[in-house]
């Protein structure tokens, strides 16, 4: 696994044996850093051309109904647009990230596209890997 990005919000990371890139939140960010984040995400995507994404919110905590927004309607499309075709989610026990989380993925339709919640990562990356 090569590091991409590293702050104190998240690190980016690239699994090229399974073709992901791994986004692993640290803490709950501003609005303002979860869409830096995300956005730094999304040039890694389009660096690597991985078909795969692995999001690690278990840190994240609630997302704000305006950060939520954004992401379906900026963030999304742009990342379909760079090709992820499969995307494993890591959320925490707390209900408020549950439904944060839920709320966000919910809206996301493609053709070609799916996701599926994990309580881990190596599920996640288990379940990327075995198609």
């Amino acid at each position: 696994m090569q590091t991409k990005f590293d702050n104190s919000v998240v690190t980016v990371t690239v699994n090229k044996d399974i073709d992901a890139v791994i986004f692993n939140w640290k803490t709950a960010p501003t609005s303002t850093e979860f869409r830096e984040a995300l956005n730094k995400g999304l040039e890694v995507l389009e660096e690597t051309q991985c078909k795969n994404w692995i999001g690690d919110c278990t840190n994240l905590g609630a997302i704000d109904e305006n950060d939520q927004n954004w992401s379906n309607t900026e963030w999304f499309p742009k990342a379909l647009g760079a090709g992820v075709k499969k995307m494993g989610v890591i959320v925490a026990d707390d209900v408020f990230n549950q439904m944060s989380v839920d709320q966000i993925m919910s809206k996301v339709e493609a053709a070609d596209f799916v996701s599926k919640y994990f309580p881990n990562v190596d599920l996640a990356k288990t379940w990327i890997s075995s198609n």
